[in-house]
């Protein structure tokens, strides 16, 4: 059945956001306004979120459902971008600068490489 997949989609970009954030099941289940049971539930795909934990998710999480839901619509670039944003979220202001100098270093490099 094609929507099994689409869920087990979910279910995964649930659990990867939620970790790439560095939130525990607890948390998000604080605030969701859930158990830590209802999460864990939801994550292995024994329980699926209610519209309402649906929309809290994609703004705790900061995620796009159309992302979530149709993967197959976006490209790989914009996949990517998403990763990066979601990683850079959860980092202090000294590795964000950090990563900005190395960003910054990267294409000085391939221009060079161009010239």
């Amino acid at each position: 059945m094609k929507c099994e997949q689409e869920l087990v989609t979910l279910r995964e970009s649930i659990r990867n956001m939620r970790k790439n954030k560095r939130i525990t099941q607890e948390e998000l289940a604080e605030l969701l306004g859930v158990t830590p049971t209802h999460v864990k539930h939801i994550e292995s795909g024994h329980r699926k979120p209610s519209i309402e934990v649906l929309f809290n998710l994609a703004e705790i999480l900061n995620f796009s459902l159309d992302s979530v839901v149709f993967p197959k619509n976006e490209t790989q670039s914009q996949n990517i971008r998403e990763m990066v944003d979601r990683i850079l979220d959860g980092l202090d202001e000294a590795s964000l600068q950090f990563i900005l100098r190395v960003l910054e270093a990267m294409r000085e490099k391939e221009r060079q490489g161009r010239a």
